[in-house]
């Protein structure tokens, strides 16, 4: 079946059982309606559409007001115009997206390839676009009823996307069902709160065995580092209710105890207790204020503090590594300018600088004066081809191809743009920190097979990437932007300089030519001026000091008198 009969596709008749995509002990496709609850056998009703003759009435504004023309704009933009560019823009994907790996997790080169040149076309990262072809497919092939009705207004695209993510895990014919009973449902008069209940107890119904597994198979970690700007991030633990619940509860458990400790302690030391051992007071809080942690701060510590077990297993010990880009005026205290963390991630600089205090190696990175681009010049510390792979690391620690987020540290290879030629090495691309780049494996080998073609633009600053040919999308190079920040402060701090130098000089001419009276305090100030000149002239012409050093401020002259400025 091609992608543009996925639309078209008959719904299959009921069927006992279907296997599962792993090939499993099959499953009940498809749930007899008298098993349904009693508020999902008929078709479901709301109370009252909104329309364009009663939005302005239930918004509580006035007919003829400015705010009931907006929202009436509103209303019928959403279910036309936008509803029609939605399901067009769900076609498209729809064609992207492979129809025989659909449900496979796993996706094929074809599907990964077909991801990045969507995820070029939308602007996001792979793996959203990724999952945005795979939502496409299953919209078009398997939700075709409950499309039809977001064509014609009723169905709201946001609530479609809430159907396409609830049904993700159900089987093909287990999404034709909800499909069948969502669309006949009174869509354009059901509440947003009342539309999410009904379709969690329906999809619950439809695909019980896919909700449990689901549950079972959705134990991870996952880490946020865009959560906040202030330099935190978050971590979030997926899993079965009563799993988390009971974590939680040891958890306090242990938070309570230690504080108890705490303040144990301190009510020890506050007796006069010497050499007193205030536990998990790694950073000294408790000690300063005399008080025992917050139960907040003693979950955090003990979670990321404590030792983990495996149970035997032995775990290399690895050194940690992190990519910190600081300016160095930042660091020397003259500017607030924030760093970075692994090449996307701002850092407040308070907390840069107290990372830069524990770190064993420093390298330096120099860049353009004015426009903030990373010279092609390799760190200092290392020999030439490990210091190459070192600049490119430092400069870009993600995986170049646009949209993909992998630490080059963990999973990255650096590759070179331009192809190396090892018959006629000089033929090819050169191994020089202009012609590298790091890319993780997987699009290390995409690049291999030819399915991606990066080309370095001839003026350097950007990489053309090609996917299959016809999809292509310019990347600039990274470049460090507080360099261009004060670029910037320093061309407009030369331009007001110029500017008040050249109407002083008009001043003068204007005295000179008696346009402008001139004051025995006029003669006195221009005086002052002169000798300060001269005596700063003479001051730093005649510094004898050893070499790379910057002379002392000027003394005062013998008169005593402050400078004029």
């Amino acid at each position: 079946m091609t992608a543009t009969e996925l639309g078209r596709a008959p719904l299959r008749g009921t069927a006992d059982a279907c296997p599962r995509p792993d090939g499993s002990a099959s499953v009940p496709a498809r749930r007899p309606a008298a098993a349904l609850p009693r508020e999902l056998r008929r078709p479901v009703r709301g109370r009252s559409e909104v329309t364009t003759e009663n939005i302005a009435r239930r918004a509580l504004v006035a007919e003829d007001s400015s705010d009931a023309l907006v929202l009436r704009r509103i209303l019928e933009r959403r279910r036309t115009a936008h509803a029609a560019l939605y399901v067009a823009e769900l076609r498209d994907l729809a064609a992207l997206a492979d129809p025989e790996s659909m449900d496979d997790p796993d996706p094929g080169p074809s599907r990964e390839t077909n991801a990045i040149a969507a995820g070029m076309v939308l602007r996001t990262r792979l793996g959203r676009a990724g999952l945005r072809l795979r939502d496409a497919g299953v919209a078009i092939r398997d939700l075709p009823l409950c499309l039809g009705r977001v064509e014609t207004g009723d169905l709201p695209s946001e609530w479609f996307d809430q159907l396409v993510r609830s049904v993700r895990d159900l089987l093909p014919e287990q999404r034709h069902q909800v499909d069948e009973k969502v669309s006949a449902w009174q869509l354009e008069a059901l509440p947003p709160e009342r539309f999410r209940t009904l379709l969690r107890h329906l999809v619950l119904w439809c695909g019980p065995e896919a909700a449990a597994a689901t549950s079972a198979a959705s134990r991870h970690v996952s880490t946020d580092l865009t959560a906040s700007a202030d330099g935190t991030a978050c971590m979030t633990v997926t899993g079965p209710i009563p799993e988390i619940l009971d974590l939680t509860k040891r958890l306090d458990r242990a938070a309570h105890t230690v504080q108890d400790a705490q303040r144990q302690a301190l009510a020890r030391i506050a007796e006069g207790g010497q050499d007193q051992h205030i536990p998990w007071d790694l950073h000294g809080e408790a000690a300063a204020t005399g008080r025992p942690m917050s139960l907040g701060a003693i979950r955090y510590v003990l979670m990321t503090r404590s030792e983990i077990g495996t149970d035997g297993v032995p775990v290399p010990r690895m050194p940690l590594r992190m990519n910190l880009v600081v300016p160095v005026l930042s660091l020397l205290g003259l500017s607030d300018a924030p760093a970075t963390l692994e090449g996307v991630h701002p850092v407040p600089i308070a907390m840069a600088r107290e990372m830069c205090g524990d770190a064993a190696v420093w390298h330096r990175v120099l860049t353009d004066p004015v426009t903030g681009e990373f010279l092609p010049v390799a760190a200092q510390q290392y020999r030439p081809t490990a210091a190459m792979i070192e600049h490119v690391r430092l400069i870009d620690p993600t995986c170049a191809l646009p949209g993909c987020t992998r630490r080059l540290t963990d999973v990255g290879e650096v590759d070179h743009i331009e192809e190396f030629d090892h018959l006629h090495p000089r033929a090819g691309g050169p191994t020089s920190p202009a012609n590298l780049h790091g890319l993780c494996r997987e699009h290390h080998r995409a690049k291999t097979r030819g399915d991606l073609d990066p080309e370095r633009r001839p003026d350097g600053r950007s990489t053309r990437w090609s996917v299959h040919g016809p999809h292509w999308m310019d990347v600039a190079r990274n470049r460090d932007l507080v360099t261009q920040t004060l670029a910037r402060d320093l061309a407009r701090a030369w331009r007001l300089f110029q500017e008040r130098l050249h109407e002083a000089e008009v001043f003068a001419q204007m005295r000179r030519e008696g346009i402008i009276p001139v004051t025995l305090a006029d003669h006195a100030a221009e005086r002052r001026r002169q000798r300060w000149g001269d005596h700063l002239v003479a001051h730093y012409t005649h510094w004898e000091g050893p070499p790379g050093t910057d002379p002392p401020p000027p003394p005062p002259l013998p008169e005593d008198e402050p400078p004029p400025f």
